[in-house]
């Protein structure tokens, strides 16, 4: 009885084998800006899946994002601060090339009541990055974005605030997305 658990152990694991490397690599198409602009899709991810991570783009309030779901904004290339408030508020600092894809991630961390967001920018030449922002957009909902009513300008002039106070001391808290990570597509990633 033993010997015929292993040779269905090696039976299965040799047709294993097999069906993996038939296998395709599975390549999602990301959407791309309209020519001259720039696209920048937000992830969330992490912690606090029920809570909404609000979304701005300077004084813009783009949306709220709740668990494993991702924003799609287009907007003029240049100088932009990115920032996810919760609980907490965190910043992006970015220069956007146009005709240029970025990728940013709100991902909930634990908070002292509810879930902080730690806003990261995802680099494409990372097999982590990659990996998360694969299965993101291949298995989580798209948000659609738009505008809203609701009267943001109180949290958006507190949000500012803190990006200048943090900018005059010199602070390390606000992260920089380097242009030159650039995704060209979501292709499922290899570990090399």
């Amino acid at each position: 009885m033993n010997n015929l658990k292993k040779i269905v152990l090696l039976i299965a694991f040799f047709f294993g084998i097999i069906s993996i490397s038939s296998q395709k690599i599975t390549t999602q198409e990301i959407v791309k800006p309209s020519e001259g602009k720039s696209l920048v899709y937000f992830l969330r991810t992490g912690a606090g899946p029920l809570l909404n991570f609000r979304i701005y783009d300077n004084d813009k309030f783009l949306g709220a994002l709740s668990g494993f779901k991702y924003l799609v904004y287009e907007c003029e290339p240049g100088q932009h601060v990115f920032w996810a408030a919760s609980e907490n508020r965190d910043y992006i600092e970015a220069n956007l090339e146009p005709n240029a894809v970025y990728v940013l991630n709100a991902e909930g961390q634990m908070g002292a009541f509810i879930a902080s967001v730690g806003f990261l920018p995802l680099n494409p030449n990372e097999f982590r990055d990659r990996r998360t922002f694969y299965q993101v957009v291949k298995g989580a909902k798209k948000q659609d974005y738009a505008l809203t009513d609701v009267d943001k300008s109180e949290n958006i002039q507190k949000g500012l605030q803190k990006y200048e106070d943090l900018k005059a001391g010199n602070s390390k808290k606000i992260k920089v997305l380097d242009a030159s990570w650039k995704f060209e597509n979501a292709d499922k990633p290899i570990k090399q």
